[in-house]
C-alpha cells in the first residue's frame, strides 16, 4: 500500500510503500500480482467506510475503467468485498452516461426510460461473483491490515 501517501479513509500522508512477504522465490508476477491485489484492497478501505458510515451494505456493484478489463482484479474484487460485481463491455461507460444525460437534456431522447433503453443496446455486462471462502477472505483482510500499519510512520 502507500506508494504516493494513504489517502481515503486513512489520510496519512506519512505512509510508504511497502511490499510485506517477499523472498528469493518471488517474481515480477507476484509483484505484478501484489499491485492487482492493493488496487482492489484500496478499493475495499473505501467500500468498508461508506458501509460504516451509511449503514448500507452493497448487494452488487457496477464497475468500470481501464482497470477492470484485468479478470483478475475484479474476480478478486468481488471476492474480497463477498459482493457480485458486473462490469461493462464498454470499459469508460461512465463517459458514455454523460453523453447519455447530455442527450436527454438536449431532447435526443425523449425521457430516462428511452436514454436507458439505448444504454442497455450499447453495452453488455458480465458478472463476477464472489468465490472466496469467508475465512480465506477474513485472513486476506487481516494480513492487508498489517500491511497498512507497517506502511504508517515512514516520512
Amino acid at each position: 500500500p502507500a506508494f504516493s501517501g494513504l489517502f481515503a479513509p486513512y489520510w496519512r500522508e506519512d505512509a510508504r510503500g511497502v511490499i510485506v512477504g517477499l523472498t528469493q522465490f518471488t517474481t515480477r508476477a507476484h509483484i505484478v500480482r501484489a499491485m492487482i491485489e492493493a488496487v482492489a484492497y484500496q478499493t475495499m478501505d473505501v467500500v468498508d467506510a461508506m458501509v460504516k458510515d451509511s449503514g448500507v451494505k452493497f448487494t452488487s456493484m457496477k464497475v468500470d475503467g481501464g482497470m477492470t478489463a484485468n479478470q483478475v482484479l475484479v474476480q478478486f474484487q468481488a471476492d474480497i468485498l463477498d459482493t457480485p460485481l458486473s462490469r461493462p463491455s464498454m470499459p469508460e461507460v461512465t463517459a458514455f452516461g454523460s453523453a447519455l444525460a447530455a442527450g436527454l437534456a438536449t431532447g435526443v431522447w425523449a425521457s430516462q426510460e428511452e436514454a436507458a433503453a439505448m444504454q442497455h443496446a450499447m453495452c453488455e455486462y458480465t458478472d463476477f461473483a464472489p468465490s472466496m471462502s469467508p475465512e480465506a477472505r477474513e485472513h486476506r483482510r487481516t494480513k492487508w491490515a498489517d500491511a497498512i500499519k507497517r506502511s504508517l510512520n515512514q516520512a
